[in-house]
């Protein structure tokens, strides 16, 4: 299982190279998100049915329509950004979720801050403006600040997903189809609306190009969410969120390593501080199971 939960890690660290990779410019990520969400649906809700041999409940569509619909603004800012900024600084900078997350569930659930984590997202965003700056102290450019806004985005999910889901526990699975069905049903409304390419990005889906958007929407979608679910059901949400919480360190060495992109040494430390800040904050969150689960979850 460890080296299942492992793997998940690495495909979700993969993801953003393999975004890029479909993304020529900014105006195909509408469809690229509707074309990837309605994939991943099909696949969790086809699993859910085998598994669960039953149809979602009302209160699971209820829940699935209500969360994908703020996951629809994450999954926006998300994609916008990985087209306008690489790899490294998208797959890093979104991490910073992890780091903020228990912040919003301490507001919402009015508990005190854990005075350790208040450090590490110090440290987390000092990293995060050091990867931005380059070469010199500059402005973060738009993808950055999209990448950003789609953590903020996230954290917000996260938090509301969670209050939700302890006074109306559902089953993860088919919610998840849901959520995923939504954001895939709101994205091809935006395409209809705003004209984007569908048919140049139908035209250009060469075999390389339909084998990276199933990797995508199975291998590093449904397939990863299944195994998440299944690694916190026969070992702990914390040992599986750890695991899963590598996922901007692999995100990082693809960036580095298969898309070439070039590090200063300003950038490089700015990676090592938050990458560490992340992973420590991951193990001090392990201790609060229901947080623990939540942050590890993406789609």
């Amino acid at each position: 299982m460890t080296v299942l939960l492992l793997l998940g890690a690495v495909a979700w660290g993969s993801t953003y190279l393999c975004a890029k990779s479909l993304l020529p410019d900014a105006a195909y990520a509408p469809v690229l998100v509707a074309s990837r969400m309605l994939i991943s649906a099909t696949v969790l809700a086809l699993f859910a049915t085998f598994v669960r041999r039953r149809r979602p409940t009302a209160s699971e569509v209820r829940s699935g329509i209500l969360f994908g619909l703020p996951l629809s603004a994450v999954f926006a800012l998300e994609n916008y950004g990985i087209a306008l900024t690489s790899v490294t600084n998208a797959g890093v900078l979104i991490s910073l979720c992890i780091v903020l997350v228990p912040f919003a569930e301490t507001a919402v659930r009015r508990t005190r801050v854990n005075p350790v984590l208040v450090l590490l997202c110090i440290v987390a965003v000092i990293g995060a403006v050091l990867l931005v700056s380059g070469a010199g102290f500059s402005a973060p450019g738009l993808g950055d600040l999209l990448i950003l806004g789609a953590a903020l985005a996230r954290v917000v999910h996260v938090t509301t997903s969670s209050a939700v889901q302890d006074r109306h526990p559902t089953d993860p699975f088919w919610v998840t189809a849901i959520q995923l069905a939504t954001v895939g049903v709101v994205f091809v409304i935006v395409c209809v609306v705003i004209g984007a390419p569908v048919g140049a990005f139908i035209a250009g889906l060469t075999g390389p190009a339909i084998v990276a958007l199933l990797y995508l929407s199975v291998v590093a979608g449904a397939f990863v969410f299944a195994i998440q679910t299944w690694g916190i059901a026969v070992t702990s949400a914390a040992h599986a969120s750890l695991l899963l919480g590598t996922e901007p360190v692999w995100a990082a060495l693809f960036g580095i390593i298969l898309a070439g992109d070039r590090l200063d040494p300003l950038g490089a430390v700015g990676i090592v501080l938050t990458l560490s800040a992340v992973l420590a904050a991951q193990r001090v969150s392990a201790s609060a199971p229901r947080i623990a689960r939540e942050v590890g979850v993406r789609s």
